[in-house]
């Protein structure tokens, strides 16, 4: 079957074809997420998810940057709000939320991070299966940089994929690396150079789809049990960010950081 529908103004548009499926991120200028792109992540996961035949979603951008992750005006209009905290911690819950639909989707999910992918956009790629970057990509959580932390699974998803070395290094610095650091790290499992990028996705997207789609959700149910995230670490993270949310610092740090 094929299918191919867009969610909200100039938020994402999803493209089934045969057993694999596509979500482009599509909000200019640099696919920053705010509450209604993540509705629209909801929706487009759940419409893979009633499709039982598919075997891959590929996740991607039609912007110059895969994502910037979190709508930084959202941010600071909350910072400044006397409920900006309770409300950025329902935010966060949704970032969880939509993430979480993502990780637990049974397909096989591939982010394709052919530009820059920051913070929440980082943390998108890190709720999926599979991640290739290319060289020219920066990659990393810099959110220490505004006075947050990592709140949508960065410190959970990042510490047990890599070990808690890599995550300190990338969360406790805000440093951003490349592609080919980021597949040495084993933050992703592919690197190419920017021009080859889609084809090696491309290679990558046709071996899944070739293979038993029943095997894979098999699969990956088992990959799923072995590396689940605790729920403390999620409640961590939620509440981290209502504190930080409360400090005048982070106030500082996020205007500051608007006005440049």
């Amino acid at each position: 079957m094929s299918l191919h529908q867009s969610f909200g103004p100039d938020r994402l548009t999803l493209a089934i074809e045969g057993a694999v499926a596509v979500i482009t991120l599509a909000r200019p200028p640099v696919n920053a997420i705010d509450d209604a792109m993540l509705d629209a992540l909801l929706e487009a996961a759940g419409q893979v998810a009633d499709h039982g035949s598919l075997a891959l979603l590929r996740i991607r951008s039609s912007r110059k940057v895969f994502c910037a992750g979190a709508d930084l005006a959202m941010v600071g209009a909350r910072v400044t709000s006397p409920t900006g905290a309770e409300d950025m911690m329902r935010s966060v819950r949704r970032f969880h939320e939509a993430y979480d639909r993502i990780a637990a989707l049974p397909v096989v999910t591939l982010a394709e991070i052919e530009a820059h992918a920051l913070g929440g956009g980082l943390e998108l790629a890190l709720a999926c299966d599979l991640r290739i970057a290319a060289h020219e990509a920066k990659l990393g959580l810099p959110e220490a940089n505004v006075g947050l932390l990592p709140g949508a699974g960065g410190t959970q998803r990042l510490t047990r994929l890599c070990g808690p070395g890599v995550a300190a290094r990338l969360i406790l610095t805000g440093e951003l690396v490349g592609g080919a650091e980021a597949e040495r790290l084993g933050l992703v499992q592919w690197s190419a150079p920017a021009a080859e990028l889609r084809e090696k996705a491309d290679q990558i997207a046709q071996r899944v789809a070739g293979l038993s789609v029943e095997a894979l959700r098999a699969a990956k149910g088992c990959i799923a049990i072995a590396s689940a995230i605790a729920p403390e670490g999620v409640k961590a993270e939620i509440e981290g960010i209502g504190a930080l949310m409360r400090e005048p610092s982070t106030r500082h740090r996020v205007a500051s950081f608007l006005a440049r």
